[in-house]
C-alpha cells in the first residue's frame, strides 16, 4: 500500500493481483478456474483450483488483510469497470495466461522453480521473459521505464535472490496487465468468473476465445461473440 500511495496518492488507481481474490467454496473449485484451464491448459498454463481448502498455497490469511487494507485505503475490488476510469479498483489476475495471450507463445514460460527443472533451464526462461517485458514498449499502451529493473548476468544469481527477481518480474508483468486492462476493458481482455463466485481477468484474443464453450456465461469477452 504505501507504494500504491507513493505513485498516486488518493487519486485514481489500478491494482492487478496474481493470488485469489474470492474464494467462496471450502472444497468445490471455481467456474472460472475451471474455463481458465480449459482454455490454456494446452500452452501449461492450467490453474491450480483456489477453495478455502487449499488456499495456504495463495498465501492465506495474507490475502484477505491485502483485500482488507485495499479497501480500507478507498480502492474497491471490480472485475469490470469502465475503460479508462476514474476509480480507485483492484483485482485479480493471472500472469501465466497473460503471457499466452499477450506474447503469442505456444507455452508458458517456465521460470518458476518446480522439482526437476534445472537452474540453467529457469535463467533462459527469465531471459526470454525480460525480452517480452521489452517488448511491451511498442504495444498499447506501451510499458517504459522497464529496463532499469531487468538483471543481465543471471549466472551469480539462485536461491532467495532468484525467487526475488521471480517476483519483481511477476509484479511488472501484473502492473502492464492492470494499464492493458483500464485501457481496453473486455475488448481485449477476458473476465473468468464473476465477482461473486471468484474470477480470473487477464489480456485475450479472438482465437483463444474459439477454445470456450459456445454460449458461456463464464466468460465475459466483447471482442469476439462467445
Amino acid at each position: 500500500m504505501d507504494a500504491i500511495e507513493a505513485a498516486v496518492g488518493e487519486g485514481p488507481a489500478v491494482v492487478a493481483i496474481d493470488a485469489p481474490l474470492v474464494v467462496p467454496h471450502r472444497t468445490r473449485g471455481r467456474e472460472g478456474d475451471r474455463m481458465t484451464t480449459r482454455v490454456f491448459g494446452s500452452y501449461d498454463a492450467a490453474v491450480y483450483p483456489a477453495t478455502r481448502r487449499t488456499i495456504g498455497r495463495y498465501g492465506g490469511r495474507r490475502i484477505w488483510d491485502l483485500v482488507a487494507d485495499l479497501e480500507a485505503r478507498g480502492l474497491r475490488q471490480a472485475p469490470e469497470f469502465p475503460r479508462q476510469s476514474k476509480d480507485r479498483v483492484f483485482f485479480e489476475t493471472y500472469p501465466h495466461a497473460a503471457m499466452i495471450a499477450l506474447f503469442h507463445l505456444e507455452r508458458v514460460l517456465k521460470y518458476k522453480y518446480r522439482q526437476g527443472r534445472s537452474l540453467e533451464e529457469r535463467r533462459r526462461e527469465f531471459r526470454a521473459l525480460a525480452a517480452h517485458l521489452r517488448s511491451l514498449e511498442a504495444f498499447d499502451p506501451p510499458l517504459t521505464g522497464v529496463e532499469a529493473f531487468l538483471v543481465e548476468d543471471l549466472d551469480g544469481m539462485r536461491g532467495a535472490r532468484l525467487k526475488a527477481y521471480e517476483d519483481r518480474l511477476d509484479a511488472i508483468l501484473c502492473a502492464y496487465i492492470a494499464a492493458y486492462y483500464w485501457t481496453w476493458g473486455t475488448e481485449r481482455c477476458a473476465v473468468f468468473g464473476d465477482l461473486e463466485g471468484g474470477y480470473i481477468v487477464t489480456p485475450f484474443r479472438d482465437d483463444l476465445a474459439a477454445r470456450v464453450i459456445r454460449g458461456s456465461r463464464v466468460v465475459t469477452y466483447r471482442g469476439r461473440r462467445l
